[in-house]
Order: structure tokens, then C-alpha cells, then sequence
């Protein structure tokens, strides 16, 4: 982490950085608060669909497991809080671990298709745009050939739990030999759940179509919010943009650091640098404020639900002894 937040503000000047957060325009600002904060509340819909199709479970505690949950990515490492929400859920509904565990799995591919697909779309609409080089034009080939092919196997995949469940479990049977004997069955379980929270929703053609309008939503106010954030740094940047900068962010906060800082930082500044021609340390601004407006409403809301509810960390960890089934 250290090492990344030295190279993102190596020669940068702290004085015009300051200066040029300074200078944000509050009411745009408040504007891209508002679209993240307005992604916890459909991000919380969605789950409740995928967990129980027919008969969702109530809004409050799933909200608060949700909201939690972010809460902790935004500040520990490797997505731990996709289990600290699964083990909240079951404490406060009584929904299996597993199940919850395997919704929010089914919640990253679904996030993981959209990402793809606006990258596609932003590399297609970027085909002949003239403020881009050829070079740059041929990096976003690549960038969109990879993206592309991902989104196929994505694709397929899905389409195949759903439609070719026996041979899919087979193929997943085949790579779990490659397993201790003692982590085999957990490993056939978990699948036997994922899928089965595919097949529940698509069994109920309302709440699929529901689940897939929802990630659209969700995903419309995550990338918006970068173009929000811009307008109130006052950068000229087009729309479409903010797909460009959702995609590269999403690997950066994949780097192992608390809150995915210094490589969320860094990535969105090579983006920033490389292909709208930002300076040092107008960069390192605009990567500053958008960390902040993606990161505050989460950590902020978590922290209000976490006190309200009289938890503690210690307490958390007590909740999750009791998460295996």
C-alpha cells in the first residue's frame, strides 16, 4: 500500500493538490454522494431478490447487512465483508450462511457482466473518436478484446448453470479432485448453492427481470458518480468516461490494501494521465475526491447502522463462530 500511494504521489505538488480540492464545487458533489448512496439502497433490493425470489426478507435487516458488509470491504482487505454481511444476515433472518454466501457470489458475476459490458460499450464508442490517438485507440482494442472475451465466458457460464446444470456440477466435480479429500464436499456444496440460486431466480421470470433492471441501476449510480465527481472538479470529461474509470478502479480496488488504497489511486491515475491528457497533480485531485465520494457514504451509513444496532467488532467476530452449518 505504501509503495503504490509513493508512486501515485511521486511528483506531485501537496500545495496545488490542496488548492485544487479547494476548489470543488459543493453542489455537484453532493450530487455524486448522493448517486453512490442511492446504489446501497438498490444493491440491498437486489439481494433480498436473489436470497428468496417468492418471498424476500424484510428490507431493514438486509439493508443493514448490506451496508455493514461494504462498510468492511471499504476498510479491510480481500472483500471480507462478502462474509461479515452473509453472517450478519443469518443472525438477523436466520438465512443460511451458505445461501448468503452464495447470493453474494451470484451478485459478483452479475456485477462482473455489467462491468464488462460498459467497458465494451466505452471501447466501441471510443472506435473513432478523434480526440484519441492510434495508439491509445489500440490499447482500448486490447482492452476490449480481453473485456470481450471474458464477457463470452461469463455468458456462458451463466448460461450454462442454468441450462446445463449436470454438466457444469461435473466439470466442477472434475476440478474439486484437485482438492484435499476433507475440502471436497464443501467445495461440491457451495456450487450446489450458487446454482441454486441462479435456477431460484430464473425460475421467477419477475424477480430475474427484477434483479437484472436493479444491477443496471446500481451500476448506473457506481459509474456515474465518477462523472459527477469530475463535473465538481471542474473537468470537462464526456459521459462516458466514468465507464473507463469504473472498469480500471474495479482493478484496483481488486489489489490487496485495506480499502483498495494506493491501488485504486494509482490505476485511476494512469487512466486519467494516459488518456485524458490530466497532469500530475490534477490526477492526484480527482483520484483523492474519488475515492472519497466512493468510499464515505458506505464507511459513514455502516458505521450509523453499526452503532445503532449496539454492535462491536468483538461481537461481530462472536456471530461469525456460528456461521458453519
Amino acid at each position: 500500500m505504501i509503495v503504490l500511494l509513493a508512486l501515485f504521489l511521486w511528483n506531485s505538488n501537496p500545495g496545488e493538490v490542496i488548492r485544487l480540492i479547494a476548489r470543488v464545487d459543493p453542489g455537484w458533489l453532493a450530487v455524486a454522494f448522493g448517486v453512490n448512496f442511492l446504489a446501497l439502497f438498490t444493491r440491498a433490493e437486489r439481494w433480498r431478490t436473489l436470497l428468496q425470489p417468492s418471498h424476500p426478507p424484510p428490507y431493514y435487516p438486509t439493508y443493514f447487512a448490506v451496508t455493514v458488509g461494504y462498510m468492511s470491504s471499504s476498510i479491510l482487505p480481500v472483500r471480507a465483508g462478502d462474509v461479515v454481511r452473509a453472517v450478519l444476515m443469518k443472525g438477523k433472518t436466520g438465512i443460511r450462511f451458505s445461501t448468503g454466501i452464495a447470493t453474494v457470489l451470484t451478485e459478483r458475476v452479475l456485477d462482473l457482466i455489467a462491468i464488462l459490458g460498459m467497458l465494451c460499450w466505452f471501447v466501441v464508442s471510443s472506435a473513432s473518436n478523434p480526440s484519441f490517438t492510434e495508439e491509445q485507440r489500440a490499447m482500448l482494442r486490447s482492452v476490449g478484446f480481453v473485456a470481450g472475451a471474458i464477457l463470452v465466458v461469463m455468458l456462458v457460464f451463466v448460461t450454462g448453470i442454468v441450462l446445463a446444470t449436470s454438466a457444469i456440477r461435473r466439470l466442477h466435480e472434475r476440478l474439486g479432485q484437485l482438492l484435499p479429500h476433507r475440502m471436497r464436499d464443501p467445495w461440491m456444496h457451495f456450487f450446489d448453492t450458487f446454482a441454486a440460486s441462479f435456477h431460484s431466480a430464473a425460475q421467477h421470470p419477475a424477480a430475474f427481470a427484477k434483479v437484472i433492471v436493479l444491477t443496471l441501476v446500481t451500476w448506473a449510480c457506481l459509474s456515474s458518480q465518477f462523472w459527477f465527481t469530475s463535473l465538481a472538479m471542474s473537468h470537462d470529461l464526456p459521459f462516458l468516461s466514468c465507464f473507463l474509470l469504473t472498469g480500471v478502479s474495479i482493478v484496483g480496488m481488486m489489489i490487496p490494501t485495506p480499502g483498495g488504497v494506493g491501488g485504486f489511486h494509482k490505476v485511476c491515475q494512469v487512466a486519467l494521465i494516459q488518456f485524458y491528457a490530466f497532469g500530475i497533480d490534477d490526477s492526484v485531485a480527482l483520484a483523492l475526491v474519488l475515492h472519497i465520494v466512493g468510499t464515505a457514504p458506505v464507511v459513514v451509513g455502516g458505521l450509523a447502522l453499526f452503532v445503532r444496532e449496539g454492535l462491536s467488532w468483538g461481537q461481530l467476530a462472536k456471530i461469525g463462530e456460528t456461521r458453519e452449518e
